[in-house]
């Protein structure tokens, strides 16, 4: 992964792992959504092409929770919930993004 594609993800976390109060207007929220969903999906394809057997624990059920939150969407239709959601694909990409690191970092 280049550095570039590692400091938008890394972004990305940032800017939806901040305090509640600290929250976008609707419109960020939702724009916000698709770009992790965009970024996670490249992800998803990275660590589960990583053989089995040297994947973590962790990253298994990352790659299970993205395709769930992915799949189920927010919980309800408010802009909390869609805060929520942006806030849960942001900790999946964060383990994903990790992961992905890692086996990068061991492959050298």
């Amino acid at each position: 992964m280049d550095p570039g594609e590692t400091q938008k993800i890394e972004d990305l976390i940032a800017r939806a792992i901040v305090p509640y109060s600290d929250r976008p207007d609707a419109e960020a929220v939702a724009c916000l959504i698709d770009d992790l969903i965009t970024h996670g999906q490249a992800l998803h394809a990275q660590v589960t092409a990583i053989p089995g057997a040297r994947r973590t624990e962790r990253a298994g059920a990352a790659l299970a929770e993205w395709s769930y939150f992915v799949d189920a969407g927010p919980t309800g239709r408010s802009d909390h919930a869609n805060w929520n959601h942006a806030r849960a694909l942001a900790r999946i990409l964060r383990s994903l993004h990790s992961t992905r690191a890692e086996q990068s970092s061991s492959a050298r």
